[in-house]
């Protein structure tokens, strides 16, 4: 009789815990996760703090976090599972009677782009681990990873070097329409520079030296498409992350030169947006700023095909210096160059894959042989 009173008690004891547990154990249990910054570079590595407070004299023995997040937001030594677009990462605590526990995760942010931690999901456990109870967290944090740059001066140069090697002059922008004098022509220098008054005089080819003035303004064109026949999504997207990070760096280089700036790319900012990106024409490191958050914000599918929207705002970009930066290179990118140039503009063409040729009549940039080879 008395081995079954003592079952009895002992079955008691634990039904009665695992009742107390269930309707309990998240009764005063507060649980935050935040990121703690806003705003990043692709690369840095910040901090996610998770926070238990146990508000009450009922401990939790066995507490789980099973955080869900994007892929490219890399924990530091989490054993994570990670999906096509998803990160799961599962952290576990021992909370005691009123205790507060924080936890901070390094985290490596691997790509731009605008992150949340999206929803985490609690699992507690009674004392002796017999059953679990879950309950989800709604979390309000977001990060803004702004794009790294892809140093064009380093990493690209002219197809078959027709052209040299880019370099960067003291400042990228000279002023088509102030005529300091003539010199010699050197390599790199586009066609329609050319002095043949100047050069029937000398017998040797000259150019129009121009001098570096303020009155004068850039347009960096972003072509979304990473193939000249693509449907709405990009194919080859590390392209055309290249591509954005030219971008970045063009950004920064025109940034130094204090003159105004406008950025257009026929892609949405806007998960399912429909409409391209053309921003005013300004100046400043505010400016520079809001172009980058456009850049991290930027979705990998195009609003328009490139020829018609080069075609669409051909008249609006009224600048004396165009950056077209693309994944390739095709006739109708060609002749926009060709066409701006009578008008005393100059267009550069930056090219995210590796060419084989390309036209003289056109300053056209490209990844150096060994660079990333197209996907």
């Amino acid at each position: 009789m008395e081995i079954l009173v003592l079952i009895v008690l002992i079955a008691a004891v634990v039904v009665g815990q695992m009742a107390l547990y269930g309707r309990r154990v998240f009764r005063h249990l507060e649980y935050g996760c935040r990121l703690d910054r806003e705003e990043a570079r692709e690369g840095d590595e910040i901090e996610i703090l998770e926070t238990v407070s146990n508000r009450k004299w009922l401990p939790v023995p066995w507490l789980k976090s099973e955080i869900t997040t994007s892929r490219w937001l890399d924990f530091a030594g989490a054993q994570s599972v990670v999906t096509d677009k998803t990160r799961f990462v599962p952290s576990f605590f021992m909370v005691r009677s009123y205790q507060r526990v924080q936890r901070a995760w390094k985290v490596k942010c691997l790509k731009r782009g605008v992150f949340s931690l999206q929803s985490v999901v609690l699992v507690a456990s009674d004392l002796l681990g017999m059953s679990s109870f879950s309950q989800p967290v709604e979390l309000d944090s977001e990060i803004t990873v702004l794009p790294g740059e892809l140093d064009a001066a380093a990493e690209f140069s002219a197809p078959r070097h027709l052209f040299g090697e880019f370099s960067v002059r003291r400042n990228l922008l000279a002023d088509p329409f102030f005529i300091a004098g003539v010199r010699e022509y050197a390599q790199g220098d586009p066609m329609n520079r050319i002095h043949w008054a100047a050069t029937a005089r000398e017998r040797r080819l000259m150019v129009y030296q121009n001098e570096y003035t303020a009155q004068q303004s850039a347009a960096v064109i972003l072509n979304i498409q990473s193939r000249e026949f693509e449907s709405r999504e990009v194919i080859d997207a590390p392209a055309v992350e290249d591509a954005i990070r030219v971008c970045a760096w063009l950004f920064r280089e025109i940034a130094g030169t204090g003159v105004p700036l406008r950025f257009l790319a026929n892609g949405p900012v806007e998960p399912g947006g429909r409409e391209p990106v053309v921003s005013e024409e300004y100046f400043g490191e505010e400016h520079i700023h809001d172009l980058l958050v456009v850049l991290a914000r930027l979705q990998l599918r195009s609003t328009q095909a490139f020829p018609e929207f080069l075609a669409e705002w051909y008249d609006g970009v009224a600048a004396s210096n165009i950056f077209l930066v693309t994944a390739y290179l095709n006739e109708e990118i060609l002749n926009f160059a060709r066409d701006k140039a009578p008008a005393g503009v100059r267009v550069r063409v930056f090219v995210t894959n590796v060419l084989d040729q390309a036209p003289e009549d056109v300053e056209v940039y490209c990844l150096k042989d060994g660079g990333r080879e197209p996907s």
